[in-house]
């Protein structure tokens, strides 16, 4: 039998971001991501100094990971901003009906989580904006449309996790809500009166 080959800082925060998506941040901490890992929480301390070391690390891999690497994938797919928009509502509201992790982010009072949802917020918003304006909408309107979009996606998400009865299943009424969302950010009739 192989040695084991010894776990790395990188392999405890992906460990402790998986253990983030499913929990929230109250699960992360050395020893039960040590156990996750299957070693440990020597192994832990080995690669952080404490429990708010190994937080901010998956916090910041976290913001990396569920915000910045998204949008990239949404922008290199390709297509309108409106395909973009739907592109990513698809990929988070999946996302939101299957993690608690956003809305007990939001909800945490430590202060390294929320400057982790601060900064993703700021990212999301920025990038929902970006595509907003490549849509032709004027800036004085982008920003606060973007920020209703976001709005909208956390009430979803808020949803998905405490009453995930609210949510569509029927993949017909998934896509009516899914337009609904859209609309807030790229509502139909402008777009019809536009290119009209």
């Amino acid at each position: 039998m192989a040695p084991r080959k010894p776990l790395t800082r990188e392999d405890w925060t992906a460990a402790g971001l998986a253990a983030l998506v499913e929990g929230g941040p109250d699960a992360v901490a050395i020893e039960p991501v040590a156990t996750r890992l299957g070693t440990t929480k020597g192994s832990g301390y080995w690669h952080f100094t404490d429990r708010a070391d190994l937080l901010r690390a998956v916090l910041d891999l976290w913001v990396q990971d569920k915000t910045v690497l998204i949008s990239e994938r949404v922008q290199s797919g390709g297509g309108t901003p409106r395909e973009r928009l739907q592109h990513l509502l698809g990929i988070v509201s999946r996302a939101a009906e299957h993690s608690p992790a956003d809305m007990l982010l939001v909800a945490s009072a430590d202060p390294d989580v929320r400057a982790a949802v601060v900064a993703a917020t700021q990212l999301r918003v920025a990038y929902v904006e970006k595509l907003i304006l490549e849509d032709g909408v004027p800036a004085s309107e982008a920003r606060s449309r973007a920020a209703l979009a976001y709005a909208a996606y956390l009430g979803y998400a808020s949803l998905a996790s405490a009453v995930p009865g609210l949510v569509p299943h029927r993949p017909a009424d998934r896509r009516r809500l899914q337009e609904s969302l859209l609309d807030l950010a790229l509502p139909a009739e402008r777009r019809q009166v536009t290119r009209g």
